[in-house]
This record gives structure tokens, sequence and C-alpha cells, in this order.
């Protein structure tokens, strides 16, 4: 079976220049491009960071071909009662961990980050405000809210 060829980083980089135009491009190199800017998904305003990198930087934990989200403001807080679900430690920079927005089958180097992620993060961090109001976690991921009553109702 054949895959679609991987977009360059150009072509990343036109994409969300055109979908998401209040970002700004931080760098860019054919190897490498990061973006930062505000999304809003209801009240509260969030700046996002945005990486991706055609190789790994080791010493960042940065893999290869895969999209590092971060948000940097406000700092994401976990409740009184449970650690922040759906993120990945940061260890070169703690404050900042990294969503957890899918499983790696369901991204590619194929895919637009304006048309996947970036919607992705949305998600994530609506879900993160209802989570922080109610402690449950309602939207995508394994072992979610959401994926439960999906399995009660086929069942």
């Amino acid at each position: 079976m054949e895959s679609d060829p991987e977009l360059t980083i150009d072509e990343q980089v036109a994409h969300m220049r055109d979908a998401y135009p209040g970002f700004s491009l931080i760098t860019t190199e054919p190897w490498i491009a990061l973006w930062r800017g505000q999304l809003t998904p209801f009240a509260r305003e969030y700046d996002v960071q945005v990486l991706y990198s055609a190789v790994s930087l080791d010493l960042a934990a940065i893999k290869a071909k895969r999209v590092h989200v971060e948000i940097h403001r406000p700092l994401l807080r976990p409740r009184a009662d449970a650690c922040i679900p759906h993120i990945y430690p940061n260890n070169s920079a703690p404050p900042f961990p990294r969503l957890c927005l899918h499983q790696l089958h369901e991204w590619a180097p194929s895919m637009i980050i304006a048309d996947t992620i970036m919607p992705w993060t949305l998600e994530w961090l609506v879900a993160y405000e209802g989570w922080r109001a109610t402690g449950t976690w309602f939207a995508g991921g394994h072992n979610t809210e959401r994926e439960k009553l999906a399995v009660r109702r086929r069942s």
C-alpha cells in the first residue's frame, strides 16, 4: 500500500499562514517550523506554541516528524484531586507539558497541521476547561469519558 507523500515544511507553513494568520512563524528552516499564537476556545485565551520538526532533537526530546504543542500562557494547572490528563512531560521545559492530541497512528507528515493538529488543540483546550470545572474529560482520547460513552452506546 502506497502512502501519501509527506508535506514539506514550506507547505505546512503556507497552510498555517492561510488558516491561522494570527499565528507568528518564529523560525523556519527546511527541517523545522515553530509557530506561536493565541487560541480562544471559550472565554479564556491561550498562548500556544506549535513545533514541527523533520528530524529528532534529542536534547529537547523532539521526535522526528511529530508535532509538539505546548501551552505557554496561562500555565496549565492540575486540579486539587487530579493531575492534568492527556499531556506528556516536557523535560526541557517542565512548566510547559506537551499536549497529547492523538495516538501515533492517527497523524502522519502527509497531513496538514492546520487541518488536524490545530482543531485537535482547540478540542483539547475545551476539554481542559471542562475538566478543570467538573473533573471529567469529555474530549477524545483513550480511556476518556467520550470513549466510554461510545462503547456503552455500541453495547
